[in-house]
């Protein structure tokens, strides 16, 4: 299976195109909805409640606030579900889930927040398989007793940790990141030091 660009579709062995799941999916459904709930947002703030203030609190005055104020409250609920499905996806952390989700409170934070998670998402697929496991796989594995390794007191064997090396400098180097200090030192343990 290969995938495109954050955008591009999935594409399966056999040419035919994946439906519309995954984490380009859960990408797609959650900018739709910020785009919802961030215009509602600003339509009740910028100009919903002013219009209400103007008119004193009556009827013809205040039925933006009444229309768009339920409205964004019924797609504030769906916004929630894409957040999770998105972040449980993507891997976020709790803190980043916070964000999505308090970026409905604020008038067009939403849309700066989107373009922040659509970064980190398209960093994610640039990754491929050397992503790191989701948080949900771990824990599955931790309760379950499946460990990767064969010896967990030990923790991983040496092939594994030359592994996870190698690949953690191949990520670092795809998302531009510089080097760790444990890295360099790596590299540097067989080397006979200058006395």
């Amino acid at each position: 299976m290969t995938e495109q660009a954050a955008t591009g579709p999935v594409v399966t062995g056999q040419g035919q195109r994946a439906p519309l799941g995954g984490l380009e999916g859960a990408l797609k459904r959650y900018r739709v909805m910020v785009l919802i709930v961030g215009t509602g947002l600003a339509v009740l703030c910028f100009v919903g409640i002013p219009l209400q203030l103007i008119g004193h609190n009556k009827w013809p005055w205040t039925a933006v606030v009444e229309i768009v104020g339920v409205a964004h409250g019924i797609f504030y609920m769906i916004y929630l579900i894409t957040c999770l499905d998105l972040a449980s996806r993507a891997r976020f952390r709790v803190e980043q889930l916070l964000g999505m989700v308090c970026s409905g409170f604020l008038p067009l934070l939403a849309f700066y927040m989107e373009r922040r998670v659509v970064r980190r998402v398209a960093a994610q697929l640039a990754l491929g398989p050397d992503a790191p496991p989701a948080p949900a796989a771990v824990l599955w594995a931790l309760l379950t007793g499946r460990r990767r390794h064969a010896n967990p007191s030990n923790g991983p064997a040496p092939a594994a940790r030359e592994r996870g090396a190698v690949d953690g400098a191949r990520v670092a180097a795809k998302l531009r990141l510089p080097p760790t200090p444990q890295a360099s030192l790596r590299s540097t343990e067989g080397t006979p030091k200058d006395a």
